[in-house]
């Protein structure tokens, strides 16, 4: 390399130094001393520095100016996420609303259905029922069909209890199991559960040992519904015990104003991790053998619902398979000062003065059913029982016969095809009917008795209809 290339040339411009301002000549370069040449490095060092802390500056005021959007952009994400959360929100909504809507329809669909199968049930329960009675009054006569109309009553029986039952589940199920509070004694409603029992305990040789301090203990509740209470309880306990193994109910009261009472078995027993779960609607217990006890499984859930309706309680107790089960009901004994003077209300009529009054005189009775065998077999039922009676199978024609003769009593069905039982009613009492109106029906809904008493029923009777039930309310007709 020449001096000439690696020189600046005469005449040429100064050079400038970018970053100190100095200005070299071309013809004093050769005389810049290497103390000037530190110098120079040394200011281009501190440019270089200045520089590094300007940009550092930029860079620190730009990050500052970035923060208001990012959190911009921050919110803007979160209205969106926000926005996106609230339409999913109304979706759910508007879907449990939705299967809310469903749930309610079907519920009504299931109790309407469990009405309808009761109804349908109910209606050839009816003649058999009655036809059941009539084989009873007739084995004076043929000693043989004695032994056949008892199965065949315990089984009529059965199957009534189970349509009960199915309508009882129902109400649970939708809250409206209802009671009328009274003041009873307690030991009525025992009797009554123990005298409702005994067929079943008969059959199966099982005895009955009671222990009852009662005296003077009244309950304020629902008579039958409490001995429902009961007799559900003794049957559950004959159920899962052995033929003749024994049953123990025992009750008095407890220190305060609780009564105890309890239902003791030596059957099967209830394991420990089944024990939470008996009183659960339609559960089953296990009789042994991979085989499931008979029943819907409704018997001890009603127990508890009837328990808690009266502000009581029920719980069970066993030691395990094999070991028996103890049920315990307490339930609040009505104030001693509140207690009716006289129990002449609750009394039960004995046989003797029942039978007297059931057959005091003839009555002249109307039967109106479209249902041909039960029009045939209460018929025959009130005939034997010395009762005048006349039937008709529709509503139009039951009108006719009662404006022509009056009736003492009209047993009428509900549901009769084109005129119903309830526009007969209203009919009759229209045109100031004197006889005594009784309705029979398939549906057992308090609604229904509410209509049918509202429509001038003076009494409401639920299929299969029980020959003594009638029988009463025809003698207090007469009386």
């Amino acid at each position: 390399m020449t001096d000439s290339e690696d020189c600046p040339q005469p005449g040429a411009p100064p050079i400038r130094g970018a970053l100190t301002g100095t200005t070299l000549h071309p013809d004093k370069t050769a005389a810049v001393s290497a103390k000037l040449a530190r110098e120079l490095w040394m200011a281009v060092d501190e440019e270089l520095d200045l520089l590094r802390q300007r940009m550092q500056q930029i860079l620190t005021q730009q990050a500052a100016s970035d923060l208001p959007l990012a959190s911009s952009e921050r919110l803007g994400n979160l209205i969106h996420d926000l926005r996106e959360a609230n339409a999913k929100l109304v979706i759910a909504s508007l879907d449990a609303s939705a299967r809310e809507t469903r749930a309610t329809e079907s519920h009504r669909r299931q109790s309407l259905f469990l009405s309808m199968l009761a109804h349908e049930l109910r209606n050839p329960l009816a003649p058999i029922a009655m036809s059941v009675e009539l084989l009873g009054k007739m084995a004076g006569r043929y000693p043989d069909i004695l032994s056949l109309q008892r199965i065949l009553e315990r089984q009529t029986i059965h199957l009534t209890r189970l349509v009960d039952d199915l309508m009882d589940a129902n109400r649970i199920n939708s809250g409206k199991l209802r009671i009328k509070k009274v003041p009873v004694p307690l030991s009525q409603c025992i009797e009554q559960a123990v005298e409702t029992s005994q067929p079943e305990l008969h059959v199966r040789a099982q005895p009955l040992h009671l222990d009852l301090s009662l005296e003077g203990v009244w309950i304020h509740g629902d008579a039958d519904r409490l001995s429902q209470l009961f007799s559900n309880l003794i049957l559950n306990a004959s159920k899962f015990s052995s033929d003749r193994s024994p049953i123990y109910v025992s009750a008095r009261q407890e220190e305060g104003d609780q009564v105890r009472v309890v239902v003791r078995d030596e059957g099967i027993g209830i394991s420990a991790e089944r024990q939470p779960f008996v009183f659960d609607l339609f559960t089953q217990g296990a009789v042994g053998d991979g085989l499931m006890a008979k029943g819907l499984g409704i018997g001890l859930s009603l127990v508890k619902e009837i328990a808690r309706l009266h502000e009581g309680t029920v719980h069970v107790q066993s030691e395990g398979p094999g070991r028996g089960s103890t049920f315990i009901v307490t339930l609040p004994v009505f104030s001693q000062a509140a207690q009716p003077e006289s129990s002449a209300e609750h009394r039960h009529a004995s046989p003797i003065e029942q039978e007297g009054a059931a057959h005091a005189r003839a009555a002249r009775i109307l039967l109106i059913d479209d249902n041909e065998d039960i029009n045939q077999t209460l018929g025959e039922f009130l005939k034997a029982s010395g009762h005048q009676v006349d039937m008709a199978m529709d509503g139009p024609t039951g009108l006719r016969m009662q404006e022509a003769a009056p009736y003492d009593v009209v047993c009428c069905d509900i549901g009769l095809p084109g005129m119903s039982g309830l526009e007969v009613a209203r009919l009759m009492r229209a045109n100031a009917s004197p006889a005594r109106l009784i309705a029979i029906s398939g549906y057992d809904q308090p609604q229904q008795r509410q209509e049918a008493l509202a429509a001038g029923f003076d009494h409401y009777l639920v299929k299969p209809i029980f020959g003594d039930e009638l029988l009463k309310l025809i003698a207090h007709v007469e009386n």
